[in-house]
């Protein structure tokens, strides 16, 4: 996860001129929706998007049809921020799950069941691939619970989740915790974790970091490592990986990318460092 800024978009001088264009097919509909749209919009920004505050547009099968079809295809001249938006926003960073990459935009609300924020700017999220596989989740059964918005959500700058190791050393069960169960959005942040960044996709990606890790930690740390020739304790590993992770904080400018969530289970686990310190021995 990673808290970003949209670049500025004139999304009511965008509606406008999409409304007054006599050329679309969503003309007169989205004329005629014209000001409950921008109040829409308005509401949105208010409310930071959160979908226990925004109440549905209801909008006919035509118009809704319409609006999806002009973010599917921009009309000639309208819309560019979108394509700009999957290549530049964060373009090595997941701002929705923390994994590495992206390449798709996620309707924060869904554009099927919000088609008034099909192409609202503030509702355009680049992602990965935990875009398609959350599906339309949005909210749970009660508020606070919600999926994360990187637009808004400014508690995303804290370190939020780790791993938790458990089980043997070669083949551990691997598992993503929220850090502090009392923080403040603590609900908002279990959701999340349950819907967004836990899949199968994010679990591949754990346990094959540990096994590469497990058989040559020498070779991944070497930069954060002692001399070659000089043993290293248990204790010297463990600040050895808090460099190293928190190298990773700044690479990609959040404490809530992959590595960062892995490392700070793995300092959780000394007796894992101590073995992973004895491999590191043999091995150079």
């Amino acid at each position: 996860m990673k808290g970003i800024n949209p670049p500025p978009v004139n999304d009511f001088e965008e509606l406008q001129l999409l409304a007054d264009n006599e050329r679309l097919g969503s003309y007169p509909d989205l004329r005629n929706e014209y000001t409950k749209i921008v109040s829409q919009y308005d509401d949105y920004i208010h409310h930071g998007g959160d979908p226990w505050s925004i109440t549905k547009l209801p909008v006919g099968n035509r118009l809704q049809k319409a609006l999806i079809a002009h973010y599917n295809q921009p009309p000639t001249g309208r819309l560019k921020f979108i394509n700009e938006y999957r290549r530049t926003l964060s373009p090595i960073i997941c701002p929705m799950c923390g994994g590495f990459g992206n390449g798709t935009l996620d309707h924060y609300l869904p554009k099927d069941d919000y088609p008034e924020y099909s192409f609202f700017s503030k509702n355009l999220v680049p992602a990965c691939n935990c875009n398609s596989l959350r599906g339309t989740t949005v909210k749970g059964r009660a508020s606070p619970q919600r999926v994360i918005h990187p637009y808004f959500d400014n508690f995303l700058e804290q370190r939020l989740y780790q791993s938790n190791f458990k089980g043997s050393f070669e083949t551990p069960s691997i598992s993503i915790e929220v850090i502090d169960d009392n923080h403040p959005q603590v609900a908002l942040l279990q959701f999340h974790l349950d819907e967004v960044i836990s899949n199968d996709a994010t679990q591949g990606w754990f346990e094959k970091y540990w096994s590469d890790l497990s058989q040559r930690a020498h070779n991944i740390l070497d930069l954060v490592l002692p001399p070659t020739g000089q043993d290293v304790t248990g204790a010297e590993l463990m600040g050895s990986i808090e460099r190293y992770r928190n190298s990773k904080d700044k690479e990609y400018d959040t404490y809530n990318n992959w590595l960062s969530i892995f490392y700070t289970g793995l300092m959780n686990d000394q007796a894992r460092v101590d073995q992973l310190a004895i491999i590191i021995n043999t091995s150079r």
